[in-house]
């Protein structure tokens, strides 16, 4: 089981009232309204409202004994020790933590998510979004993406499908995203400027009449292996937050390097760097937050479905305590 956040994800405008797109900059690092993690938008999107942090990879875990605890408890304190506050490409060599769960079930745990019966219930806001009802869950068949236009769309906040000028709201324009593809993008204007959401203004070709216009879009972003990511430059484009705190350089991708680095977010459930991912280290860990009370193999889950408090994303969904 792995939950990858390992780069920012987009952000989009607060002021688009039907906005409830996942939880990304090229040109446009620095933003304060930016945070972490890899931009999805299948079943991960039903955890949106949630701040939740990424699993570790499989392990084969054995019966830890307590000289094994005592060896895990020195590897840390070291790791701690070695943290840095440069820009780096970390890395880490601590051992799974330790939780409550049976060791021998890897690959185990339960998560907050919504199920669907039908595609109605995977709007947001009474708008479609793209989502469609997918093994009683609300997925996006554009998640995937094969050119990097598509990743700074997604970015943009140009997720609205559109035909035809028509199609879009005020305040937004149906620009050619690649391949006749048309996306609603927000056009600038006195009163929303590109600057104000950390974003650019360039000139896309309008999806008709064969013009160009000005629209707001961040720019940079990468399709990565089919996965839209927006590459780090410096720390300060990883917000601790998010749970990767430090940039890897190399990669482009926000990270952990220790368990001090994931002090720094300043939540418990962020507490253990696992394999470059901030997590938990236990059951403890996990308490006060609207959607978990268990410890999962690093990241934070439910026991019963009565723990996700947190808000629906979408219009029709069910509350659901399920294994991904």
């Amino acid at each position: 089981m792995q939950l990858s956040f390992l780069v920012k994800t987009p952000v989009l405008p607060l002021f688009v009232a039907l906005c409830a797109a996942p939880l990304a900059c090229g040109d446009d690092k620095g933003g304060d309204t930016e945070t972490s993690g890899v931009a999805t938008q299948g079943t991960q999107a039903t955890m949106a409202s949630q701040t939740m942090g990424p699993t570790t990879d499989d392990t084969d875990a054995g019966t830890a004994t307590e000289a094994g605890t005592d060896t895990a408890a020195s590897d840390t304190a070291a790791t701690d020790t070695a943290a840095t506050e440069t820009t780096v490409a970390p890395t880490t060599t601590m051992p799974p933590p330790t939780t409550t769960e049976d060791p021998t079930g890897a690959g185990s745990g339960q998560f907050c998510q919504e199920a669907c019966a039908g595609d109605a219930d995977c709007l947001i806001g009474g708008v479609d979004m793209g989502y469609t009802c997918q093994d009683n869950r609300c997925q996006n068949a554009a998640s995937k993406c094969s050119a990097d236009t598509q990743c700074n769309a997604l970015f943009s906040g140009w997720v609205m499908d559109c035909a035809a000028q028509a199609d879009c709201m005020m305040g937004y324009a149906c620009v050619d995203i690649g391949d006749g593809v048309g996306k609603c993008a927000i056009t600038p204007s006195d009163v929303i400027m590109c600057e104000t959401l950390t974003m650019e203004e360039i000139m896309v070709d309008a999806i008709e009449g064969g013009m160009q216009l000005a629209v707001c879009a961040k720019t940079g972003a990468k399709c990565d292996n089919e996965v839209c990511i927006d590459p780090c430059e410096a720390n300060t484009d990883c917000p601790a937050q998010g749970g990767h705190p430090v940039c890897n350089v190399d990669t482009g991708r926000c990270e952990c390097g220790s368990d001090a680095d994931c002090a720094a977010t300043g939540l418990s459930q962020f507490s253990v760097c696992n394999n470059g991912v901030c997590g938990c280290g236990q059951d403890s860990d996990c308490a006060g937050t609207m959607y978990s009370d268990k410890c999962f193999e690093g990241a934070c889950g439910c026991s019963t479905v009565d723990v996700c408090a947190n808000p629906n994303v979408f219009d029709g969904t069910m509350k659901a305590c399920e294994g991904f």
